[in-house]
């Protein structure tokens, strides 16, 4: 199983994909990383700090003869990138991805013609920002986090091992999950999490947001996060997070009628279940 990497090719580096370029180069994980964006311009800042040591707007020329290929884009650029990249991949080309959402990008991979020892497995680093942006990255990003590497009943085993022994060079813990439990997992711990941090934001709008101290702004830091980016996630995971949003739902109304009905003792103790597990995050 490799754990050095000849040439690490790394599409969109921003806040994810310099992170990884930086870590990388700092743990001396490979020998040549490769960054690809949309314009030479983009790249400078991570070629100035040494970070990248190949700048491209060319993905086919970005990720031939990389043996590791990182795709760190927006969601729903991503199936596109994989379909773009797969024919200029070299043999034994280890492709995975950044996104937090796994089935569409996977079913893309799925769908690409087989090649002698091509291999995409999707993973996802439970790390980030509200910050955007290669000025944001942090080569300690993914230590003592969680990264998840997801497999289907046609991913190859080893692929897997391989990805998940990348994440973990880079500092973290990894759990592999199916595609569904994934997308529906995320859905409730990020993406409905995001949903409400800008909801509680756009509800308290006004002459209220004077009063503001340190509880609303520590809850709702996720909200400064780009509305582009979130918009595209929660569009590319809609079925999931309508699913959450729902149960969301049925957990205020339940908890509104309490009030409204002067249920002191049960609002309490529901209060008082949800503490409890809150404590037991690390």
């Amino acid at each position: 199983m490799r754990t050095h990497w000849r040439r690490l090719s790394v599409v969109g580096v921003g806040l994810i994909g310099g992170s990884i370029a930086r870590a990388a180069r700092a743990r001396r994980l490979c020998d040549t990383v490769v960054g690809v964006g949309r314009s030479r311009a983009s790249l400078e800042p991570a070629l100035a700090a040494g970070a990248i040591d190949v700048a491209t707007d060319d993905l086919a020329d970005g990720v031939r003869d990389a043996d590791l290929v990182v795709l760190c884009a927006p969601v729903g650029a991503l199936p596109g990138l994989v379909r773009a990249a797969w024919p200029h991949l070299g043999p034994e080309t280890l492709f995975t991805d950044t996104g937090s959402v796994k089935r569409g990008v996977v079913a893309a991979a799925h769908g690409c013609s087989a090649r002698p020892g091509v291999t995409f497995v999707g993973s996802h680093p439970m790390a980030g920002s509200e910050r955007s942006g290669f000025g944001a990255s942090d080569p300690e990003l993914f230590a003592g986090r969680l990264a998840l590497v997801t497999e289907t009943a046609a991913t190859d085993p080893g692929a897997v091992a391989e990805v998940a022994a990348f994440w973990e060079s880079l500092g973290s813990h990894v759990r592999t999950v199916s595609v569904d439990a994934h997308d529906r997992g995320v859905a409730v711990i990020s993406h409905l999490v995001h949903l409400a941090a800008y909801g509680l934001v756009a509800a308290a709008a006004g002459d209220a947001l004077s009063l503001a101290a340190r509880g609303f702004v520590d809850t709702t830091r996720i909200a400064a996060s780009a509305e582009a980016l979130w918009t595209d996630i929660f569009r590319e995971n809609r079925p999931a997070l309508l699913e959450a949003i729902d149960g969301y739902r049925r957990i205020l109304d339940c908890w509104e009628g309490w009030i409204r009905a002067g249920r002191w003792e049960a609002l309490e103790a529901a209060l008082g279940r949800a503490r409890e597990i809150r404590e037991k995050l690390a």
